[in-house]
């Protein structure tokens, strides 16, 4: 192996929260010798995804949070159980966990 790079992608929510991922992309000897200069597609591709990915689920996150608050009482709701949705993004189709809210039923008067 020629050189081996790792790229950290590092976020921070304004709760404070911090969310790290790292995408390592190997340069073989091999490649070099075949005039294979620089970052592939490929690794621009996995790269690009791995940073959509981070970007995605932390803004779905923050939206899912933010939806949970009852705007009558200003609690959370209770969460029913979790399904996985797709989300198709320029970057790639990016998989995140999404929350079923269970529903306060509002009283009638």
């Amino acid at each position: 192996m020629a050189v081996e790079w790792t790229i950290t992608i590092e976020g921070k929510s304004e709760f404070g929260d911090v969310c790290r991922r790292e995408v390592r992309v190997d340069k073989s000897w091999e490649r070099l010798f075949d005039g294979d200069i620089g970052l592939s597609i490929d690794d621009g591709k996995k790269i690009m995804a791995a940073l959509q990915s981070e970007v995605v689920n932390q803004e779905v996150n923050a939206y899912a949070l933010f939806r949970r608050v009852c705007p009558d009482c200003h609690t959370f709701r209770p969460v029913k159980d979790y399904t996985a949705r797709r989300i198709r993004t320029v970057f790639g189709t990016v998989e995140v966990r999404n929350p079923r809210l269970l529903m306060a039923f509002q009283k009638r008067v």
